[in-house]
């Protein structure tokens, strides 16, 4: 257990915006952690102007997260790329690269379209083996990459925005684009 008074020299060499984040945190921290960082920024002579780039940092944080989680969908290349190749093995760095990055819509739309390119895959494999033609079989196919298309943009993704802004207000124009990094 810490003591009072390692905290208080621990927290006296931490920078102003960590302890504004500890005590915006409270509830990850203890009680004993928490007051000593409101002690030691009591005793600092903090400006107005330190406190409003604190918040201004906050905001930009919310706005990443939802940027990442909302407004950033897959590129339609990448939706191609999950729908035909929806082998797990071969599709693991493109989802490996989201989850890094922190992007949770693009892990989602990336497990749909690899899910229904699967489903339609199999429906053809079945009317293949019912003895439908192969030039058939490939239309079927790919053209089940339409109404995943457009179900995914119209009811999943349109649906989300529509929920952000309902909490956030509208998107700014250059915070609504699609991101076309992998």
């Amino acid at each position: 257990m810490v003591s009072k008074e390692e905290l208080k020299s621990t927290f006296a060499m931490l920078p102003t915006e960590k302890l504004m984040e500890i005590i915006d945190n409270k509830f990850g921290y203890t009680e004993l952690a928490v007051s000593v960082a409101f002690e030691e920024l009591a005793s600092r002579k903090i400006s107005e102007e330190e406190i409003t780039n604190y918040k201004f940092k906050q905001i930009e944080k919310l706005n990443n997260y939802i940027k990442k989680n909302i407004s950033h969908d897959l590129a339609f290349s990448q939706k191609n790329l999950f729908y035909f190749i929806f082998v797990p093995l071969l599709t693991v760095p493109f989802r490996q690269n989201f989850r890094e990055k922190g992007f949770k819509l693009k892990i989602k739309q990336a497990n749909y379209y690899s899910f229904l390119g699967f489903i339609f895959f199999a429906l053809s494999a079945l009317f293949l083996s019912q003895g439908l033609s192969n030039l058939f079989v490939a239309a079927f196919w790919i053209a089940g990459f339409m109404p995943a298309y457009l179900m995914d943009e119209f009811f999943n993704r349109q649906r989300q925005i529509r929920k952000l802004q309902r909490l956030f207000g509208p998107l700014k124009p250059e915070e609504s684009g699609q991101e076309q990094d992998a």
